[in-house]
């Protein structure tokens, strides 16, 4: 059967399609795959991706460390990233390891990198899902917080993949592809959707 998009019967095409989402979803918050839903252990939680290398097998995602979530983190461990696009009908599955900087290299440069509204959520008194009486006492008023303490509480996730699923749906059949890397090669297999 024939698609009207180029990657339909090609395993090639099929992976430069989800690099290009990547790629693309660094810088447009409009694309899903900007927000995708990083799974470790038992705990989804939405990130931002702000870095995507394809020639590294990477994802960058920036936390702050006083979450729930940097429990779960562990050096090596197994994780994945999930995203769907209603509108262009594809979801990438892509699993990995995640290991979580703090006050290094790789944070300083994300940070300084950062915008100021970014800096402000990572400077605000309590951590992310702490319980607060009243909803105004996380208000960010910038005059009352000093942004550059925030680094503090600034991480950053790195999320090594080594495989992506990639899945098309369409009405007259749908396609779905594994791509797993083993010894700097990559192994590309269709797979029943």
């Amino acid at each position: 059967m024939n698609s009207d998009v180029d990657f339909y019967n090609s395993l090639e095409l099929s992976l430069k399609y989800a690099e290009g989402l990547l790629a693309d979803a660094v810088n447009n918050s409009k694309s899903i795959f900007h927000s995708p839903t990083l799974c470790i252990s038992d705990s989804p939680r939405t990130v931002v991706l702000r870095e995507f290398n394809k020639e590294k097998r990477f994802l960058r995602f920036h936390t702050d460390l006083r979450s729930k979530k940097i429990n779960s983190i562990n050096e090596n461990l197994v994780a994945y990233v999930h995203g769907y696009d209603p509108e262009i009908k594809v979801q990438l599955r892509i699993k990995g390891k995640v290991k979580l900087h703090k006050k290094d290299e790789k944070t300083l440069k994300a940070w300084e990198g950062s915008r100021e509204m970014s800096k402000l959520c990572y400077s605000v008194k309590g951590a992310p899902g702490q319980i607060i009486t009243d909803p105004n006492e996380y208000d960010l008023i910038k005059s009352e917080i000093d942004v550059e303490r925030g680094y503090e509480n600034f991480g950053v996730i790195i999320f090594e993949y080594d495989e992506i699923e990639f899945l098309f749906l369409k009405n007259i059949g749908h396609r779905r592809s594994k791509f797993s890397w083993k010894d700097h090669k990559v192994v590309m297999e269709w797979l029943i959707p």
